[in-house]
């Protein structure tokens, strides 16, 4: 039989049902957050769209470099061009949200304010990442101390019913269910081992990309400049994103503003 007449036999309620799930796993491909920036003096450098924006004897160079669960990140540069040092704090970066039609979005929690969305701190980060890292091993020695507890109840019921005047039957019994929990603790004790292992590996990475990565506040000398990554808060809602940097020398906004949209990830 020919398969394409095969294909236009299929009842409706059946090509119905395929052009349904088609339009469900197209919906359900990976999406990406799309940003490029619209102001400033914009050039592509090394396959990225960078921009550059001079206010005051400050230069501030940024482009979108990705995004991860919770953030996006943007490498930027500061360059001291004024006539004393300047100290770079990741904490004066902040951006403000627009809609398509430039208008400001309100805020998550309080509409009756538009939304402001701060840089995250490295050093508190750091430190986070340090404390859970503490708190999974204690978490472990907790586990381990309870399935500990846990095997010497198991074995004195082991000793117990095994002295216990029963029949075979029951004795067998007995032993298929003792064996099944020395079975059930060593397999817990090994995810308990295995969980902190995968934990502690994420973290220590973690913590060694705000350690590495991120743009740290820094003293930057008269003619210098520093160079990190700066993680903003992920706003989905928004069309425009307008970042702006507060000059340590005279607290003005130096404004660098970026377009968003939501595109699809390529197969």
């Amino acid at each position: 039989m020919n398969p394409l007449r095969t294909f236009r036999l299929l009842p409706t309620c059946a090509l119905v049902g395929v052009g349904t799930l088609i339009l469900v796993l197209s919906s359900c491909s990976p999406q990406l957050l799309q940003l490029r920036p619209v102001s400033g003096d914009v050039a592509w450098i090394e396959g990225r769209e960078v921009t550059r924006v001079a206010q005051n004897g400050l230069v501030v160079v940024a482009s979108y470099e990705f995004e991860d669960q919770r953030h996006i990140v943007m490498d930027v540069e500061i360059k001291n061009r004024t006539n004393a040092p300047l100290t770079v704090n990741p904490n004066d970066f902040h951006y403000l949200p627009f809609g398509a039609a430039s208008d400001t979005l309100p805020n998550l929690i309080n509409p009756a304010f538009h939304q402001v969305h701060h840089a995250a701190d490295p050093e508190a980060k750091i430190r986070q990442a340090t404390l859970d890292m503490k708190r999974e091993k204690n978490r472990l020695i907790a586990m381990s101390v309870l399935n500990g507890v846990l095997l010497v109840a198991t074995v004195a019921s082991d000793i117990k019913s095994a002295s216990k005047d029963q029949n075979w039957q029951r004795r067998a019994g007995a032993r298929v269910a003792h064996d099944q929990a020395y079975n059930a603790l060593m397999q817990k004790q090994a995810i308990d081992i295995n969980y902190y292992h995968a934990r502690k590996d994420q973290l220590t990475h973690e913590r060694s990309n705000w350690q590495n990565l991120a743009l740290r506040t820094t003293t930057v000398a008269v003619g210098e400049s520093v160079r990190g990554l700066v993680f903003l808060p992920k706003d989905k809602r928004a069309s425009y994103l307008l970042m702006n940097y507060r000059s340590p020398a005279d607290s003005s906004l130096v404004p660098v503003k970026f377009s968003q949209e939501i595109v699809k990830a390529n197969p």
